[in-house]
């Protein structure tokens, strides 16, 4: 019996998950979102094959060259050099490893910090409610752009300092989505039930009500991505951020400010580029909430 049942539980969840992809390829947000992202991970992730120079070398006799859309450019270097020479196709590729490592890092750094403290609130209540609700007001007070400017002013601006920064103060969203999610999962049924039976707290927590939480843990987490990527990008822009020789789309911007009127292509390359993640991305979780039917009570 236990062998046929394991078995029908396996063919449900098949089936769930039959319908749950025939869904999304009619959400056309989560579809085309999702297919973009893909692509852009992809090309993060094969860099070293796709790029076709070193993005760090420089070749100052052949700096400024227009892209392939411009009047006299140079088939060697189909989006130009900037203006250190650097071909601007391979720090463009380069730079979707920066943004996409930025965006992941912080979300699962904030989303660690802010699911914690949202559970813990939502489940226990009282004291330890009150007290982490007047650490996610004091960090609501706090306006994270300029609080990033300071300490990284303080601790020195670069790349993992950039990350570091981001995701200790970006976990408020997550704190209070996951508190309230956790106060309602926490009055039903299937949870008064495991305290009945002697279930510890650790177990309610972890085997009934986080995994009930992943949905909206999950959409949270397209939005403070996308976030995080706009945050870093204008850190960046600043000086603030990740510092050369990197290759940044917001240092990018931040270098090709001084041509804007001569060589604008310097800027709308890098910022069409994060536009596009970012949009995709906020478009990927629009499509996901709809599919997991967060949106249904509202």
């Amino acid at each position: 019996m236990s062998a046929g049942n394991e078995s029908n539980a396996a063919i449900d969840e098949a089936r769930a998950f039959r319908r749950f992809l025939r869904r999304a390829a009619r959400n056309g947000s989560a579809l085309t979102g999702g297919l973009v992202l893909l692509l852009v991970l992809l090309v993060a992730l094969a860099a070293p094959l796709l790029a076709p120079y070193d993005p760090y070398a420089h070749d100052l006799s052949r700096r400024l060259l227009p892209p392939l859309f411009y009047p006299g450019h140079d088939p060697a270097h189909l989006l130009g050099t900037d203006g250190f020479g650097r071909d601007y196709l391979s720090r463009l590729i380069y730079g979707a490893r920066v943004s996409l490592l930025i965006g992941i890092s912080v979300m699962l750094i904030s989303g660690l910090i802010g699911t914690v403290l949202g559970l813990l609130a939502g489940y226990f209540g009282g004291r330890i409610d009150q007290v982490i609700m007047f650490v996610i007001n004091t960090r609501l007070a706090l306006p994270v752009f300029l609080v990033a400017m300071a300490v990284v002013v303080v601790l020195g601006a670069s790349l993992w300092g950039t990350i570091i920064t981001l995701g200790l103060f970006l976990w408020d969203r997550f704190a209070v989505v996951v508190r309230s999610a956790t106060q309602q999962i926490a009055s039903q049924d299937y949870v008064t039930a495991a305290r009945s039976i002697g279930c510890s707290h650790r177990q309610i927590l972890l085997g009934e009500i986080l995994p009930n939480l992943m949905n909206a843990v999950v959409v949270v987490g397209t939005i403070e991505m996308a976030y995080a990527i706009l945050l870093e990008a204008a850190l960046s822009f600043l000086g603030f951020g990740v510092q050369e020789p990197t290759p940044s789309w917001g240092l990018m911007l931040a270098q090709a400010r001084q041509y804007l009127f001569f060589d604008a292509w310097l800027l709308y390359i890098p910022g069409a580029a994060l536009f596009l993640v970012v949009l995709c991305i906020n478009l990927f979780g629009d499509g996901l909430r709809d599919l997991l039917g967060m949106g249904e009570d509202t």
